[in-house]
């Protein structure tokens, strides 16, 4: 499987969760599929990461991105324009990012290399991304351990199953905390990965960039025409 054919899986899951989440908020299913892309997604920034020419530029973009999608996020979210309660996940990738080129800068000081890492992670909790340290700590577990697949995918099992365990001890919803279970599904599909990019093309790699605001827009305004149900009405 192509790194093309994952971002590909990452996305219909994704758009799956935030379907369910904005017209069908009473079918868990799609909820359950949309587990699997932000593991997926980290996996594939790590694969960026080291495969980018100009970090500055993947970072420009990558805010951008983030930026432009809050509105859209919190609208599909909350219901306004802005609230500071989350963050999209965009956020969180952006400080994954930050996390790998921190722990390149400083891999020769382990001391600071660590103190840099664990800050990162505590200023996810702290700004409220999307899936708060997690990303961050997927996107370390994925690079540090980049040339064993199968410690890839024993990792991020580890992480997910930490993360929902400190969804429980933070009063979560039980039902959430057991749909998040649902993640554990994405690392295997790591062993799949051949290591290859697949098809490669700057149309293709501006679409696969655009889709996150863009669907969110798209959602926003099928549920403010009330075109689907259960919201005909």
């Amino acid at each position: 499987m192509s790194s093309f054919l994952l971002r590909l899986l990452a996305l219909v899951c994704m758009a799956a969760d935030h379907v369910g989440l904005a017209l069908f908020p009473s079918a868990g299913a799609f909820r359950c599929v949309g587990r699997l892309a932000f593991p997926l997604y980290c996996f594939l920034l790590v694969q960026g990461y080291g495969h980018t020419r100009d970090l500055r530029a993947y970072v420009r973009r990558l805010l951008l991105l983030a930026l432009l999608s809050e509105v859209p996020f919190d609208l599909l979210i909350f219901g306004r324009t802005a609230c500071f309660a989350e963050q999209n996940a965009l956020f969180s990738l952006l400080l994954g990012l930050l996390a790998l080129a921190l722990s390149d800068s400083l891999r020769s000081r382990p001391g600071p290399c660590l103190f840099a890492q664990a800050a990162v992670l505590l200023s996810a909790m702290a700004a409220r991304v999307s899936y708060g340290w997690l990303g961050p700590a997927l996107c370390l577990g994925f690079y540090r351990l980049r040339g064993s697949r199968l410690r890839q995918t024993a990792c991020a099992c580890a992480l997910l199953l930490v993360y929902t365990l400190s969804l429980l001890l933070s009063g979560v919803e039980r039902g959430w905390a057991l749909i998040s279970l649902f993640a554990l599904l994405a690392p295997p599909l790591l062993l799949l990965y051949n290591g290859r990019r697949g098809p490669r093309a700057p149309l293709l790699t501006a679409l696969f960039y655009a889709a996150y605001p863009l669907h969110l827009l798209a959602l926003c305004a099928l549920r403010a025409l009330r075109l689907v149900p259960p919201y005909f009405f």
